[in-house]
């Protein structure tokens, strides 16, 4: 086995956190791929990763080792594209970092139809809310759903917004009065993002002010949850359309302040400045750009 293809095994022992894992997904025997990382902690004079019988993990050395061990394979993929022009097929494996409830909705719509044009490309998908670093955590592309992009460490692409509602059901207007203006909101059971860059802060621009503060009642890290809470007649909470649009189409949310100025929640692509992206990221990018054009986003 050469030094790229152990920087490879090294790579997915520890993304997967076992040697059978990571032997399977490479072709190879569970003892051939601890064979092959022994040998590498041998030449380097060093333990790399820490073994028990249930998983694996990085030793300090090894976290150090594999942020270079990531480094080299990144770089040898854009030679390799480079050399061979840019290939129109895009192919190899694609980690990607997305938000739950959009992950649930349209944009795991998006990204089925992405593994249906390109089936050449491998998806690793995590989906979660809570900020990462995608370059530490060996992520290729994060999706990030926000009003208010703020990480100029990496390179950041438009792909799509969506409008936010303020969002009550008829049964608790009709139980705690219907608030006309932003100001009222503090006489109301309000629940908030907890992932908000804005925190508890809601994009309302009223009465010369960007935010509307508020003292939620409760603050979650999932919007659907939150439309559960909204829906069960116990508040009020800021949802995306792709969470909120069904139930306000059927009449069983309603929309509050539909004439106060909102910030639209934009979805972007981001991923490592690098001299030369990835084609699968470019791919995949455009892709999704053009999904979303389509599908009227």
């Amino acid at each position: 086995m050469d030094r790229f293809d152990t920087f490879r095994l090294f790579i997915r022992l520890i993304e997967l956190g076992s040697f059978s894992a990571a032997a399977a997904e490479l072709g190879m025997s569970p003892s051939a791929a601890s064979k092959a990382i022994n040998q590498l902690e041998t030449s380097l004079g060093v333990r790399l990763v820490h073994r028990t019988t249930r998983r694996v993990s990085l030793t300090e050395a090894g976290v150090r080792y594999i942020e270079r061990a990531r480094a080299v394979l990144l770089d040898v993929e854009e030679a390799d594209a480079e050399a061979s022009g840019l290939a129109t097929a895009a192919s190899g494996r694609l980690r990607l970092n997305v938000p739950m409830a959009l992950g649930l909705a349209d944009l795991g719509a998006a990204l089925a139809d992405f593994a249906a044009a390109h089936p050449q490309v491998d998806m690793d998908v995590e989906l979660g809310d809570r900020h990462i670093d995608l370059r530490a955590d060996g992520f290729d592309l994060g999706l990030r759903a926000t009003t208010d992009p703020k990480d100029s460490s990496y390179t950041a692409q438009r792909i799509a917004a969506f409008a936010l509602h303020v969002c009550a059901t008829p049964a608790y207007l009709a139980r705690h009065g219907h608030p006309v203006s932003p100001d009222e909101l503090t006489q109301h059971a309000c629940f908030a993002y907890a992932y908000a860059s804005a925190g508890a802060r809601w994009p309302l621009r009223w009465g010369g002010q960007t935010h509307i503060a508020l003292t939620p009642r409760m603050r979650a890290n999932n919007t659907q949850f939150l439309k559960r809470l909204v829906m069960a007649n116990l508040g009020i909470a800021v949802l995306p359309s792709f969470v909120a649009q069904p139930e306000i189409d059927m009449g069983a949310l309603v929309a509050l302040f539909t004439d106060v100025e909102r910030p639209p929640l934009v979805l972007y692509a981001m991923y490592p400045e690098r001299r030369l992206t990835p084609h699968k990221v470019s791919v995949c990018v455009a892709f999704l750009k053009d999904w979303f054009v389509t599908h009227g986003c």
